[in-house]
């Protein structure tokens, strides 16, 4: 949407201000329905994820991607097309969503959970890095191939599946589930060594109905934690900066907008480097309650300096609301960014991951979907005073992760079942100690065993 080229295909001449601009049905409907996509993506996921296994829905989800690149880049001047071909792109991303921090969670051994699930949002920042950086690039190429570029480049995302998935093992979790204990033997000596630990993570579990996420007490406690961190996530204001913070800086007089958001994809990926190293030392439930805080302060600052539009704001101002802003941006990847998917990943338990993964995306993508409908109508109706907004939903998110939030840090995925089925109090997870470890260890030990064995 910031790409001259682009507006100037698709959208309207304003001789009043005497620029091209989208309209705010445009800007709805371009960024809404790709939200749209992932949620039917999540819906469609959920069912794949359970039959096919982990690595069957990222193949197909690899080529769904393809589909709806083709179908954009073939674009010529009409926008439903593009938007069209935007939603199905979004759609193979909702099937990711649903199967990669399922996988994450399963394969990765608990000192590492956190970096590897921190990788997921690592990559979303990397996309964006790379597309606000070839939109930079190609911003003086006279030609619909200043927007065009950056589409076809999309067709990398399932290239790099189709030759990184052959690679790839198949979930032992899934392979238990579906009684191929052999290969999900298989799967634990090439995850964990030919003697791999006896603490490994691999159960068998009988799939339950959806009504399990919320029927069952202690699974509803754990949907609560999942879903809300992620409607959360979305409601500080991450949509709004991910997708309009272009229109919004050229509203307060910023010249540089396409530079500024290379720069803001640039802190995004340093700070998600961070957080894959220091999510597993300081742990979940701090960082986010900190990190609330200071969200919430930088967006009220924001409001504050562009409450009276671009015309009352000068150069000093210009650069202070920048500066919030990636503060802003850097506190939130390397906090509420990738967290909420590493709770995603550890908190469900294996009898309704895949379903409790698909709401917990479905809570965060449809609040996100709320945001980019009606953001470009307030924005426009109260310009930059839609941070204050954003900043008070920080302070219910604060409050959500002191009541609700537990931390997990190093902790396997059994021994998070045992601290949920105690029905244990928000602040005591940190401190309490499972207690037979040794025995559940020894348990899957001759389990595994018994396996290699048959």
């Amino acid at each position: 949407m910031s790409s001259s080229q682009f507006v100037r295909t698709f959208g309207s001449f304003d001789p009043v201000q005497q620029t091209w601009s989208l309209t705010p049905n445009q800007q709805s409907l371009g960024t809404g329905l790709g939200y749209a996509g992932v949620i039917l993506g999540l819906l469609c996921g959920s069912p794949l994820n359970e039959r096919l296994g982990r690595k069957k829905s990222l193949w197909i989800q690899s080529f769904i991607v393809a589909v709806g690149v083709t179908i954009e880049s073939t674009c010529q001047t009409s926008y439903a097309q593009f938007i069209i071909g935007k939603a199905v792109v979004y759609f193979g991303g909702g099937i990711a969503t649903n199967v990669i921090p399922a996988y994450h969670g399963e394969c990765a051994p608990r000192a590492l959970r956190g970096l590897m699930a921190g990788t997921y949002n690592a990559f979303l920042m990397v996309g964006g890095f790379t597309a606000a950086l070839i939109v930079y690039l190609c911003q003086h190429i006279p030609s619909d191939w200043a927007w065009r570029g950056v589409v076809v480049a999309q067709i990398t995302i399932p290239a790099i599946g189709w030759l990184s998935l052959p690679f790839l093992p198949e979930s032992q979790n899934w392979l238990i589930s579906r009684g191929r204990l052999d290969e999900a033997a298989a799967t634990l000596r090439r995850l964990h060594g030919p003697d791999f630990p006896a603490e490994t993570e691999g159960s068998a579990a009988a799939d339950a109905s959806w009504a399990a996420c919320a029927t069952d007490p202690v699974n509803r406690g754990r949907a609560i934690i999942c879903v809300e961190a992620q409607i959360l996530q979305q409601a500080q204001g991450i949509s709004f900066v991910a997708n309009y913070q272009a229109v919004f800086l050229q509203q307060i007089g910023f010249k540089e907008v396409l530079l500024l958001s290379v720069v803001v994809y640039v802190i995004g990926i340093v700070a998600n480097l961070i957080s894959m190293f220091t999510t597993d030392r300081v742990g979940r439930r701090s960082v986010l309650l900190y990190a609330a805080g200071l969200l919430g302060v930088c967006m009220l600052v924001i409001g504050g300096l562009t409450a009276h539009g671009g015309a009352g704001m000068s150069y000093a101002m210009q650069v202070a609301m920048v500066v919030m802003l990636m503060l802003w941006f850097f506190c939130f990847q390397i906090t509420w960014g990738p967290s909420p998917w590493v709770l995603a990943a550890e908190v469900p338990p294996a009898q309704v991951r895949e379903k409790m993964v698909a709401l917990t995306g479905f809570a965060g993508y449809g609040t996100g979907l709320v945001v980019v409908f009606v953001n470009p109508f307030t924005q426009e109706a109260i310009g930059g005073r839609v941070a204050f907004i954003y900043g008070s939903l920080s302070v219910l998110a604060a409050l959500f992760v002191w009541f609700v939030v537990p931390e997990l840090r190093q902790r396997s995925l059994e021994e998070i079942d045992e601290m949920f089925q105690e029905r244990l109090p928000t602040r005591a997870f940190a401190l309490y100690v499972c207690r037979v470890p040794d025995e559940v260890a020894l348990e899957q030990k001759a389990a595994i065993e018994c396996v290699d064995d048959a």
